[in-house]
Order: structure tokens, then C-alpha cells, then sequence
């Protein structure tokens, strides 16, 4: 079975949903720093990066909190000095999309690690004004995404990545005016894109499902609520 870093806000029909779908829901507690009610405490996106299938980095925080858990996956943990504080742009060290030969990133602000990583790989390391770029990046492929942000579409398309730009907004998240569809999705496997609520409610669904279709990705929806942002279904496959 797959599994996925999940919020431990996701609900529990998402978290059935996944688990209906052969996908273990591994879901994560939070840092302390961000504040009991923050709203993106326990937002995977913010919290860890996956480079590859069995590598991963993790805050140290987090790592302590949850290392009972992670240690069963039976994964390779880079560890990353926590930030000091969960304000903008201290928060988005590892707030990263790295997807087929590229990575998505404000590389100001981005952890050294990823960034090493990223070159030692042979990566190309797309720089953007976007902090949160993995929440604003839904990777549909090895070379396509789906992003509401233009800085983000601009950049992506000088370096040949396909790109679906859709319309800001319909994407829940507390203490925001809007979430972001990264934030909202994940794939499960190459061919299978999940969205946490129903992806039909989003005024561009059927831009989405026609872009995703034509790259052989099936679209689902886990939730019949609407799209809310919490923080990326990180899948390892």
C-alpha cells in the first residue's frame, strides 16, 4: 500500500476516501511555533519536502513529533533546522514543488538542502516570486501543473513546463481569503490526480479534467465538500 502526508485536519472522509483508493493517510501533527490555531500548523507543504520516493526532509520539530510514525515508513529523513518563526517568509523554507526534471521555488527562501539536492540531481530550479510555490503548484505530470498564479505560469512556461492557469479564489482556507489548488490535491500514482473536495464545484473544472485527461490523469474527488487547502496530499509512489 502507498501512503500519503496528510493534515491530521483532513476529515474522515477523506481519509476513508484515500485509504479506499489502496493510499495510507500518514497524518501529521504540527509545530508547536506556528500556534495551536494557525492556520497552516499542520500543513504538510510547509512542513516537509519530498525529494524522492524514500527521501524526504522534515523540520526537526516535526521529525521528534512524529518520528514513531515516520520511522515505519521505512524512508531516508533529512532533518532541517527549524525556522524561527512561522511568519512570512521565515515559513516557506521547504514550501517547494519538485516534479520530474524541475523544481518550483522562491530560491531566496528556500532550504539549502532542497536547493543542493535539486543541483546534485540535475534539477532545473526555477526561480519564482511566489513563497508558498508548492501550494500554488498541483503537478499533473512529469511536465505539466495546474497553477492560479501567473508569476508561477510565466516562469514555468519559459522552461517548456505545460501549465493550465486558472481563476484564484473557490478554494477554502481559515484565516485566508482563498487556498490554493497545490494545497487542494495531490497524485496518488502517475495517473491519478485526488482533490480534497469536489473538483466539479471549481469554475474551471472542466478545463481542469479536459488538461488532466489529455495527459492520461484521472481526476477524484475524496470529498463531496468544497475544495479546501490543507496543505497538499504528499504521496509516495
Amino acid at each position: 500500500m502507498n501512503y500519503a502526508v496528510c493534515s491530521c485536519e483532513i476529515s474522515a472522509e477523506i481519509e476513508n476516501n484515500l485509504s479506499k483508493l489502496g493510499v495510507l493517510p500518514v497524518k501529521l501533527r504540527g509545530f508547536d511555533k506556528f500556534g495551536k490555531f494557525h492556520p497552516l500548523s499542520y500543513h504538510p507543504d510547509m512542513l516537509c519536502f519530498k525529494a524522492e520516493k524514500n527521501k524526504w526532509i522534515f523540520y526537526e520539530e516535526i521529525y521528534k513529533k512524529n518520528s514513531e510514525t515516520i520511522d515505519k515508513l521505512n524512508i531516508g529523513i533529512i532533518t532541517e533546522k527549524d525556522p524561527e518563526s512561522c511568519e512570512y517568509p521565515n515559513d516557506i523554507a521547504l514550501n517547494a514543488a519538485m516534479f520530474g526534471d524541475y523544481l518550483i521555488c522562491n530560491t531566496q527562501y528556500t532550504s539549502k538542502k532542497i536547493l543542493e539536492y535539486a543541483k546534485n540531481s540535475g534539477k532545473k530550479i526555477i526561480g519564482v516570486k511566489q513563497g508558498y510555490a508548492k501550494c500554488s503548484v498541483c503537478v499533473t505530470g512529469k511536465n505539466s501543473i495546474i497553477t492560479s498564479d501567473r508569476s508561477v505560469c510565466r516562469e514555468a512556461q519559459k522552461n517548456g513546463i505545460e501549465v493550465l492557469f486558472i481563476s484564484k479564489g473557490h478554494i477554502g482556507l481559515n484565516g485566508y481569503n482563498y487556498g490554493f489548488i497545490g494545497g487542494a490535491s495531490g497524485l496518488i500514482d502517475e495517473h491519478t490526480l485526488v482533490f480534497t473536495g469536489n473538483i466539479r464545484l471549481h469554475p474551471d473544472y472542466y478545463n481542469i479534467k479536459n488538461f488532466c485527461e489529455n495527459r492520461d490523469v484521472e481526476i477524484i474527488s475524496i470529498s463531496k465538500e468544497n475544495l479546501y487547502d490543507y496543505g497538499s496530499i504528499l504521496c509516495c509512489y
